[in-house]
């Protein structure tokens, strides 16, 4: 069964959506009730939505100032790519042995909607699949301290991949977590880390290649 998001949960990817394609500011404060207004959705969730971002680095939270969303550099991609390499292999494993037949269905279906995205060029439907799948792996570990090690170090590496990545990248890296996404579904542990493997190096490749390094 597919995972239903919560109302901050849907405040969160709508918020990383907008940031991640330049609809947000980074040089402009927002307020809650402005977000709230962008995101047709109540406070409350935005507010929990906000919090967990800040936990993640994305934005700082300045009291009675407002929001303010941060960027991200090639460098920074790097040091996060550095913690995923050593991090996700492990939580592929346990996601291979531990998952539940619902949740390695879901993967397998994540695994084509990714491919079908990148074809069809639609960006918010790959990013909402990219997200969906680094949440199942770590749902299907039955371990939430994967979760609390990976959410923010995914979530930072994606806003960089997005913002300079080119189109042949949307799907080289598609085919790469459905492989990954295939083998985890199928107790393939191997299999999963050496796609893992695979896609991590190309991400750090192409970091390197991305401007304002060093």
């Amino acid at each position: 069964m597919a995972h239903q998001k919560t109302q901050a949960e849907l405040a969160r990817t709508e918020i990383e959506r907008k940031l991640f394609f330049n609809e947000l500011d980074v040089s402009a404060l927002y307020s809650e009730n402005k977000l709230a207004s962008l995101l047709d959705l109540g406070r409350t969730p935005v507010r929990e939505a906000l919090q967990a971002l800040e936990q993640d680095e994305m934005l700082a939270i300045h009291p009675r100032k407002g929001v303010q969303f941060l960027s991200i550099t090639a460098e920074q991609q790097l040091q996060l790519l550095e913690v995923r390499k050593q991090i996700e292999p492990i939580c592929l494993r346990f996601a291979a042995m531990r998952a539940s037949t619902d949740q390695r269905r879901e993967m397998l279906a994540l695994g084509s909607l990714i491919v079908q995205s990148a074809k069809d060029e639609d960006e918010k439907s790959l990013l909402s699949n990219l997200q969906d799948i680094h949440r199942i792996v770590t749902e299907a570990t039955n371990n939430p301290y994967f979760h609390h090690s990976l959410a923010r170090v995914q979530s930072q590496s994606r806003r960089f991949w997005f913002a300079n990545k080119d189109k042949s990248d949307n799907l080289l890296c598609s085919y790469h977590h459905e492989a990954i996404m295939r083998a985890v579904a199928m107790g393939n542990e191997e299999e999963a880390v050496k796609q893992s493997g695979l896609l991590l190096e190309h991400l750090t490749e192409s970091a390197f290649k991305a401007p304002k390094l060093g």
